[in-house]
C-alpha cells in the first residue's frame, strides 16, 4: 500500500485538488473504493475544509488497508476468521503496535465511516461491526435538562472505550 499527495495536476472537473491523498495498492493500482470514499466525505460534502483533515483520513485509510493487504485480508470480507471481524483485528493489530488510545479511536472513526459508506453504496453486503447501545455519564449544567438522551448512545462494537485523563496541572515554574 502507498499513499501519495496529489500534486496540482490531480484535478476533478477543471478544479485542482493538491496534496489529495491518494491510496495504491502493491501493484501501484488506485485504490477505487477508498478514493471514491474521500472524494465523497472530504470534496463533496463541503464540510472539510482543511488539508489536515484530508492527511488524517488519507493516513487512517493507509494504515487499515496496508495491514489488510500485509494480512493478505479483502476489506470486503466481513470476517477475518469465523468469529472476528477484520476491522476488529486491525484495531488489536493497531494496539499492538504501540498506538495511542486516541490514534487508534481516530482511525476507527474513519475506517467506519467508510464502510458505512460502503454499505451505502453496495460494495458490500453487511458491515464488519455491529452497533451497540452504551450508557454514558449525563451532561452536568446549564443545559442539562435538554439532554434526552437517558444516558446511552450508540456506538459501534469494535469502537475502544475512552479513558478519562486527569487534568494535567501547571507547576509553578511552567506558570512563570
Amino acid at each position: 500500500m502507498l499513499l501519495i499527495k496529489a500534486t496540482p495536476e490531480f484535478e476533478l472537473h477543471g478544479i485542482s485538488y493538491p496534496e489529495f491523498p491518494l491510496l495504491f495498492d502493491k501493484d501501484m493500482v488506485l485504490h477505487w473504493e477508498a478514493h471514491e470514499f474521500l472524494k465523497h466525505h472530504l470534496l463533496m460534502r463541503g464540510r472539510v475544509q482543511s488539508h489536515k483533515t484530508w492527511d488524517t483520513y488519507g493516513r487512517a485509510l493507509y494504515d487499515y488497508f496496508g495491514f489488510l493487504e500485509a494480512a493478505d485480508l479483502d476489506w470486503r470480507d466481513s470476517l477475518a476468521n469465523a468469529s472476528h471481524s477484520i476491522v476488529a483485528s486491525y484495531r488489536d493489530f493497531a494496539f499492538q503496535s504501540g498506538n495511542a488510545l486516541a490514534t487508534v479511536r481516530l482511525r476507527l472513526t474513519v475506517i467506519v465511516k467508510f464502510y458505512e459508506y460502503a454499505e451505502r453504496k453496495r460494495w458490500i453486503e453487511a458491515l464488519p461491526f455491529d452497533f451497540e447501545s452504551i450508557t454514558v455519564s449525563k451532561p452536568k449544567g446549564f443545559i442539562a435538562h435538554t439532554d434526552r438522551s437517558g444516558g446511552k448512545t450508540v456506538t459501534t462494537s469494535v469502537m475502544p472505550k475512552t479513558t478519562k485523563r486527569p487534568v494535567e496541572i501547571l507547576t509553578e515554574t511552567q506558570v512563570k
